[in-house]
């Protein structure tokens, strides 16, 4: 079903179709219907295709992530209500979260995971393969699905169960740490991996004295961490060090382009003295990226392409907008730091300032060729930035961040720009978004 929508009573006379046609759970391996609709967004002007509709919980997976196949095929998401209810708790039975594709081509969906323990999923940057990890009997497991076998059986409607397509790869050793997210280096042979670990008295100390301590007005949503990064031969299945650091990890991500290259983040949850970090799989070279002032608060750094990691500055606060602040990057082969811009620079106290309100950029994302940038507002709109003429250009409006935020994100030869809105739901659930760019970019 194909429908162009301008208004909210017909939306959600749609809604009431796709909830009819989707109300039972699809099943692992089967197809289920195409829910793309179109809708023109009045605020931006544009037409966007709606890839889900908003009777389930749908998710894309995070910004730092590849969600597309190489082949450009298939577009992969996350949902905690599509599956079948496997999971049994005092309160009842639960479905857990499955991982799906979308068929572009098509919009038909995919249910390409299926268990109770189901953990994280990371395409491979190669070939058409997807990792993803297990808890079997308390021990971190990685596999390897060949997506290509799993979606010649979905197109003969010869789907095996789901053990039959995930080859182990190895299980995380007890003395290397306790395993959180990973990520998979751009010549998919190693996973890198956060661990939470022990640590001595002194680095403890260390740890604690050093530990950021935000504004009075702030709460302290993650306390620090004792933790660090390994990585696991994909061949092998061996664990190594690659580094520790007296901090709690998040973000990790490698280079599409350079696969000895990682970018993590201090994560505290908010601000911290020192966000971002890059340290080479070997364990040197390990250090602070963009050195901070007491008045950055850098956040959601995205290592989008081969020399640049672009990251936000956010200006949402009085204090935050006496210096830069915006959609930066910074070159990690000299240091060198861009500005490339900021939007909605109206805050709650004086909305008058622009006319869409808001306080700045939150999330950014960016094209491999550096010729694009997008990022998302405070206000829940979803803009995009011509890198070489600082031009500006409004996408979407009214995605309401929340229950998560938009996360814009490009596709890999960057002329679609995906994100994900509480637009049509009130902030409840999410739908998924794609909007094609070809005619912006002329």
């Amino acid at each position: 079903m194909k429908t162009s929508i301008n208004h909210l009573t017909s939306f959600l006379f749609v809604c009431m179709l796709c909830f009819a046609a989707t109300a039972n759970a699809q099943g692992y391996g089967v197809y289920g219907q195409s829910e793309s609709w179109s809708f023109f967004d009045e605020g931006s002007g544009r037409e966007m295709t709606i890839l889900t509709d908003t009777t389930k919980n749908d998710r894309f997976l995070y910004q730092t992530d590849p969600m597309w196949t190489p082949d450009g095929q298939y577009l992969l998401f996350r949902s905690s209500s599509r599956g079948k209810n496997t999971n049994n708790t005092e309160k009842g039975k639960w479905p857990p979260t499955q991982l799906y594709f979308i068929e572009v081509a098509t919009g038909r969906i995919i249910q390409a995971t299926d268990g109770d323990n189901t953990g994280s999923g990371f395409l491979a940057n190669k070939s058409n393969k997807m990792f993803l990890n297990r808890r079997v009997d308390e021990k971190w497991n990685l596999y390897v699905i060949d997506l290509d076998q799993f979606f010649a059986d979905v197109h003969n409607n010869k789907v095996k169960k789901h053990e039959k397509y995930e080859k182990f790869i190895g299980t995380f050793p007890d003395d290397m740490g306790r395993p959180g997210g990973y990520c998979i280096s751009s010549d998919d042979k190693w996973a890198y991996i956060t661990v939470e670990r022990n640590g001595t008295p002194e680095e403890i100390e260390r740890m604690n004295k050093n530990a950021f301590l935000p504004e009075s007005n702030q709460p302290v949503k993650i306390k620090p961490t004792l933790s660090g990064i390994r990585k696991m031969n994909l061949e092998t299945g061996k664990v190594e060090k690659v580094c520790d650091v007296e901090f709690k990890v998040g973000h990790i991500q490698s280079s599409r382009f350079r696969p000895e290259e990682i970018v993590f983040c201090n994560e505290t949850g908010g601000d911290a003295f020192q966000r971002m970090w890059y340290v080479k799989s070997d364990g040197t070279d390990l250090k602070p990226l963009y050195k901070e002032t007491p008045l950055d608060w850098v956040t959601h750094e995205t290592f989008a392409s081969e020399d640049f990691v672009y990251f936000n500055v956010l200006g949402y606060q009085p204090r935050l907008r006496k210096q830069a602040h915006g959609i930066f990057r910074i070159n990690l082969r000299n240091d060198d730091v861009d500005v490339l811009g900021q939007v909605e620079t109206g805050t709650a106290e004086h909305p008058d300032r622009n006319m869409l309100g808001g306080m700045g950029f939150w999330h950014c994302n960016a094209t491999r060729d550096n010729k694009w940038a997008t990022g998302d507002t405070f206000a829940g709109n979803v803009w995009v930035i011509n890198i070489m003429t600082g031009e500006k250009h409004l996408i979407a409006t009214n995605c309401k961040m929340r229950p998560d935020h938009a996360q814009p994100f490009f596709s890999p030869d960057g002329t679609k720009l995906c994100f994900q809105t509480g637009r049509f739901s009130n902030g409840k659930r999410l739908n998924l978004v794609m909007v094609d760019l070809k005619s912006l970019q002329r």
